[in-house]
């Protein structure tokens, strides 16, 4: 596993700690060291997360890993959390439903809605990896291409109605810096733009790029250092670059050149999606947790939305209209004006921002395997109509996954690889695989330690493009 696909598991285990018993202190501790040593980087959600936590069950979470920049296959990572004493469970015993949160059947995203959901192949023509980017109508979709692990060098536009791709532009990277990757990709009303950085150095450094969204060469808008270069999402308008930074406060750098500008009034605002912005973190390390969203504000009209929360409400993520939470009775979902309030049939997605394209929330698996014939990984749900769409499948043992598009904004694609085996397995945990002194050995009530791995696929992926999701009551 190379250093950056380790620093996605952390990432991904950040978001299933809610979930799972408390880790022991020696992972705790590498974990630490480790964004200690990254402080200075920017992290990715989203998620946006793009990545999907299996089965938790007795005590062990196994997480399945797509990197945050998009799902590759499957690619797994065998990450294991092992309960200490004092927190484990029979490992064959499932917790009790809870009453306030029934589990219906939920199908599949094809059947709900048919004509959102297509195939396209995993890789172009020349063997490069795709990675979904996000929709840009119905029936396109944006696609960044890798050379090699996360290396993207160029973007595509697949029509899913035409069955073929075509090339947008290519993402050259800056001359004479070594070690540059480019990260999130944006898609605007007239222009695509991505921003890039060394992440394996200790540079705070940042650069950023936008080419035509009708296609042509891209073109280098320009760097920032320090403080700046610390980019949490990135938009763009007609003649700037917009761009939040993790310590709040959102900044333009001209597309005609010029110096950055702060945003006047955007102290303590994190970008969501243009023109709109929060008053709550929105990058990976601030995706999960019980903080609430209490404000979105449009940074073009100067709108506040001061959104009232219910009592006890609790992990608040707001778009411009829809909100998700959670609260004692269950998961809900409201308005930003507190009406339309409805508690829902599953758990919000805490692993990440649950929010995915302008309106949709993301759900944990409502049911288990054993319960229903068709159990999703995770299902999205639709408050406008109401529906509810199953996301990929669980195995028998609990394993499955899937990847979000990779877009700054909330993402509006949402993709598995159907042909992709999900295995998992798990043993109990044994003296030899303590950690510390010689003479520490494990507890005899310590649990079971479970891994996840992919078998197979890799030729397609089955996507789920929210855009192509009919707008209706």
């Amino acid at each position: 596993m190379d250093d950056r696909s380790e620093a996605e598991l952390v990432r991904v285990l950040a978001g299933v700690a809610e979930a799972a018993p408390v880790p022991g202190p020696d992972l705790l501790e590498a974990v630490r060291r480790r964004r200690e040593r990254r402080r200075h980087r920017r992290v990715r959600s989203a998620l946006a997360v793009a990545g999907v936590v299996a089965v938790v069950g007795g005590g062990t979470a196994a997480a399945q890993v797509f990197s945050h920049r998009g799902g590759e296959g499957p690619v797994l990572g065998d990450v294991t959390v092992t309960a200490s004493p004092e927190g484990t469970e029979d490992p064959a015993r499932e917790p009790e439903p809870s009453p306030a949160a029934p589990r219906p059947e939920i199908r599949p995203a094809a059947e709900v809605w048919p004509a959102a959901v297509s195939k396209i192949p995993a890789k172009a023509a020349d063997g490069w990896k795709y990675r979904p980017v996000a929709a840009l109508s119905a029936t396109e979709l944006l696609l960044s291409a890798e050379s090699s692990f996360e290396k993207a060098g160029r973007l595509e536009v697949y029509d899913t109605a035409a069955g073929r791709s075509t090339v947008l532009t290519e993402m050259p990277g800056p001359a004479g810096v070594k070690g540059y990757y480019a990260q999130t990709v944006e898609p605007g009303a007239e222009y695509v733009v991505w921003w890039g950085e060394t992440p394996n150095d200790r540079d705070r450094w940042a650069d950023f790029w936008v080419a035509p969204r009708s296609g042509g060469p891209a073109r280098r808008v320009g760097e920032v250092t320090g403080d700046l270069a610390e980019v949490e999402r990135i938009g763009v308008t007609a003649d700037a670059v917009v761009w939040s930074v993790r310590s709040g406060g959102v900044h333009r750098l001209p597309l005609a050149g010029g110096a950055p500008e702060r945003v006047a009034g955007t102290d303590g605002l994190h970008l969501l999606s243009w023109p709109w912005a929060v008053d709550l973190a929105t990058g990976a390390e601030a995706g999960g947790g019980d903080g609430n969203q209490t404000r979105t504000v449009n940074l073009e009209t100067g709108e506040v939305i001061e959104i009232p929360l219910p009592e006890g409400a609790r992990g608040v993520r707001c778009g411009p209209v829809w909100c998700f939470g959670r609260m004692e009775e269950g998961s809900f979902v409201q308005r930003t004006d507190g009406s339309g309030h409805e508690v829902l049939r599953g758990d919000v997605d805490n692993g990440g921002w649950p929010l995915l394209g302008d309106r949709f929330g993301r759900l944990q698996a409502p049911v288990r395997p054993g319960e229903a014939e068709y159990v999703p990984v995770a299902a999205v749900h639709d408050p406008v109509s109401g529906a509810f769409a199953g996301i990929s499948a669980m195995s028998e043992d609990g394993a499955g996954g899937f990847g979000t598009g990779t877009s700054s904004s909330p993402p509006s694609i949402v993709y598995w690889d159907e042909d992709g085996k999900n295995v998992r397995t798990c043993r109990t945990a044994r003296p030899e695989d303590a950690s510390g002194p010689a003479e520490a050995s494990v507890h005899p009530e310590a649990g079971v330690s479970c891994t996840t791995t992919g078998k197979g696929g890799g030729k397609t992926f089955t996507v789920l493009n929210l855009l192509a999701v009919p707008e209706t009551e």
